[in-house]
């Protein structure tokens, strides 16, 4: 196999993530030629209700052998497979906290009815319950448009994750960027559970792609799929959406394996927690007793009763 067609978002962060990829696959193949074709996605274009709103139209160019493999953020995706594709590799983690980034205090400082920016609930939810003061506005466009608008004074403090933050090389550069003037904060598992998958990026293919397959196998890193298989599981037991109103963190350490997960009303007026450890061998396991656990202490009434974060 001489050739390898990549498949992506056309976004600033994922075309920085394919050229990455691509240039990691050309270090180990010097021979390989690596097309990276872009795809527009329904959320690309505003459609972001649908289920796998990020990923779609690229799986269905991999099943049309459009492209050989496509490169996804994990959290992207829906937990059930789709017939045909595989998860055929899960690159190493990248830090996976949300960070906080103020035009100067600290985030637990800012005034009373501070206005915050993020298109998350997951993360308004988890930060009301700590500052119930807090006002949420949606935030939307790219990094360097969110950080303008933090700049210009439309927010006072705007929520993004680490990891884009590091593969856009932003934060390599801050102090010499300009936002310098910015305060970036990340924020404690104990503040901002992440959501499950956040900050690991896959790569997908044809189930009987055996070629791509063992091109890109090399690449797959078994802790953080470990980690990510817990961290789904606990997902999937609450209905497996990537709007599921869920957050979940596994961390590994040899051949055990302890995974937080969180279920909260968006308003953060009720919050249900725990955590959970065994063997990575049973990862799944894991994080289908840790949702039990939770749903046994009312996780599954905010569900059932139309919660939706």
């Amino acid at each position: 196999m001489n050739k390898l067609r990549l498949g992506t978002r056309g976004s600033r962060l994922a075309m920085a993530q394919a050229t990455r990829l691509r240039q990691q696959l050309l270090s180990r193949y010097p021979d390989l030629d690596v097309d990276v074709v872009t795809i527009k996605t329904s959320g690309d274009q505003g459609n972001r209700d649908r289920l796998g709103a990020f990923v779609r139209e690229i799986q269905e160019a991999l099943l049309d052998n459009r492209v050989d493999v496509a490169l996804h953020c994990l959290k992207d995706l829906p937990t059930e497979q789709v017939p045909g594709l595989v998860l055929a590799a899960h690159l190493i983690r990248e830090d996976a906290h949300d960070t906080i980034i103020t035009r100067g205090p600290r985030w637990n400082e800012l005034e009373k009815g501070s206005v915050i920016g993020t298109g998350s609930v997951r993360r308004t939810s988890q930060l009301a319950s700590h500052r119930p003061d807090f006002k949420f506005k949606p935030l939307v466009g790219n990094v360097d448009t969110r950080l303008r608008k933090l700049q210009e004074g439309e927010y006072d403090a705007i929520v993004l994750a680490i990891a884009g933050l590091k593969r856009l090389g932003v934060l390599e550069h801050w102090s010499e960027s300009e936002y310098s003037g910015l305060h970036v904060e990340p924020l404690s598992v104990d503040v901002m559970l992440p959501a499950p998958g956040q900050a690991i990026l896959v790569l997908e293919t044809r189930a009987d792609d055996v070629d791509s397959q063992a091109l890109i196998s090399p690449m797959h890193h078994a802790p953080s799929e470990r980690a990510a298989c817990a961290e789904r599981s606990f997902l999937k037991a609450f209905g497996g959406g990537c709007s599921v109103p869920v957050a979940a963190w596994a961390t590994v350490l040899d051949d055990r394996l302890e995974l937080a997960g969180l279920v909260a009303s968006p308003d953060g007026t009720r919050v249900i927690k725990g955590t959970r450890s065994g063997f990575v061998s049973d990862a799944a396991e894991v994080g289908t007793e840790l949702a039990s656990e939770l749903a046994a202490q009312g996780a599954r009434d905010l569900f059932e009763s139309g919660v939706n974060i």
